[in-house]
């Protein structure tokens, strides 16, 4: 009989060690660089430096980047992350949150 819930976890790609300070709030262990590529991706860009970011190009591609990026609230970024990012991956604007008519 063939444990596949093993093997899986066996097979799991692991996410370089230097960006562990910046996903303090994930649990390491349990990142997984396909499902918590939005995390990945959007912390690289606000805390992460060259190294960080040349990884998320090289793992995910600028196109997959730029879709993140799009989908994200601008007020979830710095502002010199966010226009940073805006240059390099050609993003033309950010998502901003809907004011309250109350």
């Amino acid at each position: 009989m063939h444990n596949w819930s093993i093997d899986k976890n066996l097979s799991k790609r692991r996410l370089p060690e230097m960006f562990r300070p910046l996903l303090w709030s994930l649990r390491w262990e349990d990142i997984d660089i396909d499902e918590d590529k939005e995390d990945i991706i959007v912390n690289a860009v606000n805390e992460g430096t060259l190294k960080h970011w040349r990884w998320i190009i090289k793992m995910y591609g600028e196109e997959k980047i730029r879709g993140v990026l799009k989908r994200r609230l601008a007020s979830e970024f710095y502002p010199e992350s966010r226009n940073l990012a805006k240059v390099i991956f050609s993003v033309p604007q950010f998502r901003h949150a809907r004011r309250s008519s109350h």
